[in-house]
């Protein structure tokens, strides 16, 4: 897989500004040594490379590829090391992958593609084969497998757990109290007086019989407000709505740019979500948090348990 901007950078300039065998030296410089093996810049760049390009291959959406590229780059060798001995892991736990997994992920990543002759193009331009493909899906499914062995299948969240967050944190589970407002805006930074006497003729047209809409269409200079929660109101507004009933039209109201008509066609009060309404949105939050702390020990103690060591 490619590197992100910086990195590949990075590795451009070193690549320009040094001789041809000092960069081949570089590239066998040894980043870290994880058991027996040994992990060098030339594994880290085809790391992030193959990375890189699983994703393009998968079909990933820039985002999403960005995304992701950018947690591996954060982590860096790091990452590289995490990888390994989950995979060591496995390997030692004699866990083995069912060809039929690894031809289903396959064929899911080959129906992406308009044609199995557009799937090897597309491959072939990102450097790899069939073969190196179906070989990073085995690591890949092998790796889920033992996250899912060793931490999500010891992850459990208790029902009180989920109702006791509801009670604790019951200002996120809060809508505020809501108005629908129809308005009218004139504004006046140019011409005050003739912006007042437009409103009041708005005004007038509205009490004679015109309906508020049609008042709008002709009199209004901007779309009306619509809904707004009540902490979004302009201190002019909330000072007459306190007071409106529904339907109501106000008198004029003068704010620093203009003049507005307002009419209260709706309002809400505050309301709270359920703990029936809630309770997945809680427990997902609640379970993938356990997950995350469960993953750090986890990788922890594998880092503990094999001889890990990082060059400065």
């Amino acid at each position: 897989m490619f590197l992100q901007p910086a990195l590949r950078c990075l590795f451009l300039i070193i690549a320009w500004m040094v001789p041809v065998s000092s960069a081949l030296a570089l590239e066998d410089a040894i980043l870290a040594v994880v058991n027996d093996e040994v992990i060098t810049v030339k594994d880290l760049k085809e790391y992030m490379k193959s990375i890189y390009a699983q994703l393009k291959i998968e079909g990933r959406s820039p985002s999403e590829i960005s995304e992701v590229m950018a947690q591996y780059e954060n982590k860096g060798i790091d990452q590289l090391i995490e990888d390994r001995l989950i995979l060591s892991s496995a390997d030692k736990m004699g866990v083995i992958i069912r060809p039929k997994a690894i031809d289903e992920r396959f064929d899911e990543i080959k129906r992406r593609y308009p044609s199995y002759q557009d799937f090897l193009s597309a491959i072939n331009k990102e450097g790899l084969t069939v073969t190196e493909i179906r070989k990073k899906i085995e690591n890949q499914i092998k790796g889920q497998a033992m996250v899912n062995t060793e931490v999500r299948s010891k992850v459990y969240v208790n029902p009180q757990e989920v109702t006791d967050y509801y009670s604790a944190h019951a200002n996120e589970f809060t809508n505020q109290a809501r108005v629908y407002l129809e308005t009218i805006f004139v504004k006046s930074v140019f011409d005050k007086e003739s912006a007042r006497k437009k409103i009041a003729e708005a005004l007038a047209a509205i009490k004679g019989g015109m309906s508020f809409q049609a008042a709008v269409t002709q009199y209004s200079e901007l779309p009306s407000v619509g809904v707004l929660a009540e902490d979004q109101l302009r201190p002019e507004f909330k000072e007459r709505i306190d007071h409106m009933k529904l339907t109501e039209v106000s008198e004029v109201i003068e704010v620093p740019n203009g003049f507005y008509l307002i009419k209260l066609e709706g309002r809400t009060g505050m309301t709270s979500a359920s703990l029936k309404d809630v309770k997945d949105h809680i427990y997902q939050n609640l379970f993938e948090n356990k997950f995350k702390e469960r993953f750090r020990i986890w990788t922890e103690g594998l880092r503990q348990k094999a001889y890990v060591e990082v060059k400065q």
